[in-house]
């Protein structure tokens, strides 16, 4: 199998350091990664103590400026043959509306394919890895701190949330950005196809230890909050009004598959692995598997952890077009998803606990 030079940005996210554990294990590919900050360069590179890795850092503030990619994706004597692309814009002041924040990821999205047709002649292949969180965030509030880490480990309090409402038009947002994108790379004749993949809500483990509570991103934090009995007001509801969701690592493998196989030429594909319980049920599991909990969760009187009940219908994702063309038809389980990430939490508190007792 022919080595294969890989973009990934984003190598500092949640999804992204997935996606680069990936790539790191496998010996046809070369990575560069593209990080937020010097200093997330440091702990990925110490993570990563195999050998020296290809690093460069883009800062987050910079990263909608156009051509802010242009010296990442500069290699001429080893040319990338595909991009992953995790990099979401944030909302800025001028995104004082959804249809104005939609525009701003457009234009975000298409100036970085924009700046690989100019700099990165090589390149075939675009993944571009998203999630309904930021328009759901924008949603149900559109004042929320901007800063890509600050909005994610943000919870909506008291707002009223209408699901339904909120999952179909973050859905209608993210389709108007890739029906965008498609009809930009038709009219400029672009040399790569592209495949566009979106899941729900993104909930998981990390990639290292949690050194702190503030590396919980995504819909982790949810689990945090009911680890540590915070935000009771919002821990009943899903994140942003989100129920369905997907494993972290999920999400990676799929990004990985889809940047491999042929037939995932142009195609989307929106993968979920089904509804996360609501928050006392969460809270009910975690006391049953982990006795280090009982004490610190709330319960509030749910009945004893049984099972999740399995919901069949899935109406946000396309099953069979994910199982046929990128072979993932097994996805983690809401049990085995906030298993693994508790267990990351309560090491976390523990480590915690015992660095108070060494300070006292």
């Amino acid at each position: 199998m022919p080595r294969r030079r890989i973009l990934l940005t984003g190598a500092d996210s949640l999804a992204g350091s997935h996606i680069l554990n990936l790539l790191l294990s496998d010996n046809n590919s070369s990575v560069r990664a593209v990080v937020g900050s010097p200093e997330r360069a440091y702990a990925i590179q110490h993570q990563h103590r195999q050998g020296t890795l290809d690093l460069t850092v883009v800062p987050e503030e910079e990263s909608t400026v156009p051509g802010a990619f242009d010296n990442a994706l500069s290699d001429y004597g080893d040319p990338f043959h595909t991009v992953i692309h995790t990099v979401t814009a944030n909302p800025s002041e001028e995104a004082d509306c959804l249809a104005r924040f939609i525009n701003l990821e457009t234009t975000t999205v298409i100036g970085f394919l924009k700046s690989l047709q100019e700099v990165a002649r090589e390149v075939k292949r675009v993944v571009i890895v998203t999630s309904l969180t930021p328009y759901a965030r924008w949603l149900i509030d559109p004042q929320i701190e901007r800063s890509s880490r600050g909005a994610a480990n943000a919870i909506h309090g008291s707002t009223v949330v209408d699901p339904e409402y909120i999952l179909a038009t973050s859905q209608a947002s993210d389709n108007i950005i890739h029906d965008a994108v498609l009809r930009w790379m038709r009219e400029s004749n672009a040399p790569f196809d592209n495949v566009w993949i979106t899941a729900p809500s993104v909930y998981g483990p990390t990639v290292g230890l949690l050194e702190t509570s503030s590396d919980l991103i995504e819909a982790n934090r949810r689990i945090w909050n009911i680890c540590s009995n915070e935000h009771r007001e919002a821990m009943e509801s899903p994140p942003y009004g989100i129920a369905q969701f997907l494993d972290v690592r999920d999400l990676a493998l799929a990004s990985v598959r889809a940047a491999y196989m042929t037939h995932a030429s142009n195609k989307r594909f929106l993968i979920s692995a089904g509804i996360m319980p609501s928050g006392s049920e969460i809270a009910s599991f975690l006391v049953a598997c982990f006795p280090g909990f009982q004490g610190r969760v709330q319960t509030n009187g749910t009945p004893a952890y049984r099972s999740f009940v399995e919901d069949p219908s899935v109406p946000f994702a396309d099953i069979h077009l994910t199982a046929t063309i990128l072979g993932l038809s097994q996805y983690h389980s809401a049990e085995q998803t906030l298993a693994d990430t508790a267990r990351q939490i309560l090491d976390l508190q523990q480590r915690k606990d015992w660095r108070r007792i060494i300070q006292s």
